[in-house]
């Protein structure tokens, strides 16, 4: 499973805890989504105060945030928040590590990926980025389909 120890690996700027590690269940990028221990992707270009929040009360334990951007004041100083340049090439880059991951060492359980389950204005704008994310997410599903 992709770990909170991971993240800190990947984006070494952060806030939250750091020396507990714990796993992610799932990745999302929708805030809606009720979700057990998972890491919300901030796709969004507006409102993020607001979907943030959003995740958080459906399950949300991390969270990856546009460093441009002033952190909400509602966060619990606890709640890891991995601060990148722009969240949509992060996605990918924390795909392309859990896959390798799984690679390396192989899985008894995996994180699931619920990705763009609502379509945004910022995935039109991106559309590359998006892309190679979907193939990237495609990859991730037939491993898991295969573990069936």
């Amino acid at each position: 499973m992709l770990s909170n120890q991971d993240m800190w690996s990947l984006f070494e700027e952060a806030y939250g805890i750091k020396n507990q590690n714990f796993d992610f269940e799932e990745v999302i990028t929708d805030p809606s989504a009720l979700i057990k221990r998972g890491l919300y992707i901030s796709i969004e270009r507006e409102k993020r105060d607001e979907f943030l929040k959003q995740a958080l009360y459906n399950g949300a334990v991390a969270a990856v945030w546009p460093k441009d951007e002033k952190l909400p004041l509602f966060l619990p100083n606890h709640f890891p928040v991995f601060l990148v340049t722009d969240p949509l090439p992060a996605l990918n880059q924390i795909i392309e590590f859990y896959l390798k991951k799984i690679e390396e060492n192989g899985y008894d359980t995996m994180t699931k990926f619920n990705l763009f389950t609502n379509e945004t204005i910022s995935m039109k704008q991106d559309k590359q980025t998006i892309d190679e994310i979907k193939m990237q997410a495609k990859k991730l599903t037939m491993i898991e389909k295969g573990r069936g």
